[in-house]
């Protein structure tokens, strides 16, 4: 990709003007991706753009990274959402830029700028590319929610969703409070999913990875995965969360094989969690899912991690619901999460036990629900598959679903 054939364009609230003129006929011709990065509440931005009749295609606002809206525009964290939701790459944007601010911004972000002037923006114009026709959005209407796969995890995630900050030790929780929603864990394996299915590199899971994150800023990520995706090279921390179990149960229902699933697993823990803590634990979930999904039973997929990698599943759930701490660690949330599958008759039962542990209920629930929809007889409750799967945005959907299909070709 040349400086003289971008495929996308971000402003702030003020240059967007220029889509008035020559450029915008353009950026109309082209199908060029327009975006406008701002400090203020995304809302009230799409109302200033609205009464002012210009239209863009994304808008990122300090209220898209941070509750409180307390990010000043223009910071790079903003121009990687941007560049995200554009669906490209650094070289293949440019920024329009009034102030010394934006220009940081966009460089630390790896974007070109060019100053806001007329001469400038009329030789814009002659720099710009073309974008392919847009795709029609698929219609999910007649498609039946899955009750296995990685809807187990999907599924775990949300249900324990509201619970992380609000624990519970009620096995009897209400299910789906007000504010339920899929989250990061959920972004995160589908993002994994999505590179399964095409060109198996380091640096496409990367790409894939930092689009789909990037593109759900608030999902919940940790603070140190944050830094990661808004990084212009993306290296590993050596993180030892369980950030890179919760994420990799895609790999246990692709691969085919033992050795491949330790191979993915620890291919999409190492970009960020390049620690032996981080690897086994990713490890472990993948070939647990794997070999529930593969006919062994599950006292045989117990002794095969726990002989592996050294982990004690013998703590019954209750003693782990009366004394654990919150933590964050793999050492710790993979065993809580096994022993909630494996003391479980049925996938309720699973998830349930998993979020009334008042630990981190989201993933601990997620990584629980993906062994258990791998787990023959222990398949998903369909109310809960319907309702979640009606939560999901559609670009979500589709990779779901496309998934789903795609392991219909392995079999």
């Amino acid at each position: 990709m040349t400086s003289s054939n971008f495929k996308g364009i971000i402003f702030n609230s003020n240059t967007v003007r220029a889509l008035r003129g020559p450029l915008g006929a353009a950026i109309r011709e082209r199908r060029i991706r327009t975006a406008v990065v701002s400090n203020h509440g995304r809302t009230e931005v799409i109302e200033a753009l609205g009464r002012e009749g210009i239209a863009v295609d994304v808008v990122v606002g300090g209220f898209d990274l941070n509750r409180w809206g307390n990010y000043r525009k223009p910071m790079p964290d903003l121009m990687f959402v941007a560049l995200a939701k554009l669906n490209l790459e650094p070289s293949e944007v440019v920024c329009v830029s009034d102030c010394p601010r934006d220009d940081r911004a966009a460089a630390g972000a790896g974007i070109a700028t060019v100053p806001f002037s007329p001469e400038d923006m009329d030789a814009l114009v002659q720099r710009l590319g073309e974008n392919p026709p847009a795709v029609p959005p698929r219609d999910f209407s007649g498609i039946e929610a899955p009750v296995d796969g990685l809807m187990g995890l999907v599924v775990g995630d949300t249900v324990g969703c509201r619970y992380e900050h609000h624990r519970t030790k009620d096995f009897n929780f209400p299910l789906f409070p007000a504010g339920s929603h899929p989250t990061d864990d959920t972004i995160g394996a589908l993002s994994i999913a999505r590179w399964l299915m095409g060109d198996r590199t380091r640096e496409k899971l990367v790409q894939s990875m930092v689009q789909l994150c990037n593109s759900y800023p608030r999902a919940g990520y940790s603070h140190r995965f944050k830094g990661w995706l808004r990084s212009v090279e993306h290296l590993p921390y050596g993180g030892n969360t369980n950030g890179s179990a919760m994420r990799v149960g895609a790999c246990g229902w692709a691969a085919k094989s033992l050795e491949e699933a330790l191979d993915l697993a620890r291919l999409t823990a190492e970009v960020s969690h390049n620690s032996d803590e981080g690897v086994r634990g990713a490890q472990a979930v993948a070939v647990g899912i794997f070999l529930a999904r593969t006919g062994h039973s599950k006292d045989e997929v117990r002794r095969h991690v726990e002989t592996t990698w050294g982990y004690d599943f013998s703590t019954p759930v209750e003693e782990i619901r009366r004394t654990a701490d919150h933590s964050y660690n793999c050492d710790v949330s993979i065993p809580q999460a096994f022993c909630c599958w494996l003391q479980s008759g049925t996938y309720e039962e699973a998830v349930r036990n998993a979020v009334s542990l008042a630990t981190d209920a989201d993933t601990i629930a997620a990584i629980a629900g993906a062994l258990s929809a791998a787990t023959p007889g222990m398949e998903i409750p369909r109310p809960w598959a319907e309702k979640v799967f009606n939560m999901l945005k559609p670009d979500l959907k589709e990779i779901l679903v496309d998934f789903n299909d795609y392991l219909l070709t392995l079999k």
